[in-house]
């Protein structure tokens, strides 16, 4: 992995941030504390980003290339488009990481340490925590349907598989 220093002070950022659908509805006084904490990182193909187990407060923003999710060393999805967010559940409390992130091409993410969130004062804290759960809340969502869509094929494929047992085929 290459690292660059924390992004604190480089207003250059502010208007490539706020073109991320999730980010576009906070302030630059919370962009630029988000950004202080804030780093750029580039991985190479196959370089594990988060580790499942790991306990950290990181979450990322994918810049470029795509990642893979694995569970137990499975493949069980995987992120790509500018903005897409990975990582987003360590910044709701200290409990382990449930997957392993890894480039599955060469990739570049914006990785944010959460506990900018703690440098704020209660008003942007609390605007801050607004935004974050939103876009919690929109990520979640979109994986529960893909999920959903996803169990509802496997259970389709086990009916048939059992069909052809019973039936002998």
């Amino acid at each position: 992995m290459q690292e660059s220093a924390y992004l604190e002070g480089h207003e250059e950022y502010l208007a490539n941030l706020r073109r991320m659908p999730l980010l576009h509805s906070m302030d630059d006084n919370q962009l630029r504390a988000m950004l202080s904490l804030s780093k750029l990182r580039k991985y190479d193909k196959g370089e594990i980003i988060i580790s499942e187990g790991s306990i950290d407060a990181w979450m990322y923003f994918l810049i470029s290339g795509r990642v893979r999710v694995e569970k137990t060393g499975r493949k069980v999805g995987e992120i790509c488009g500018t903005g897409a967010v990975f990582g987003e559940m360590g910044v709701l409390g200290e409990k382990e990481r449930s997957a392993t992130v890894r480039a599955h091409t060469e990739a570049m993410c914006l990785a944010v340490d959460g506990s900018f969130l703690e440098r704020l004062d209660d008003k942007d804290r609390n605007a801050c925590y607004t935004v974050l759960y939103r876009m919690f809340v929109d990520i979640l969502a979109e994986r529960l349907r893909e999920t959903t869509t996803e169990l509802a094929r496997a259970k389709e494929k086990m009916a048939l598989l059992r069909k052809k047992i019973v039936d002998g085929e």
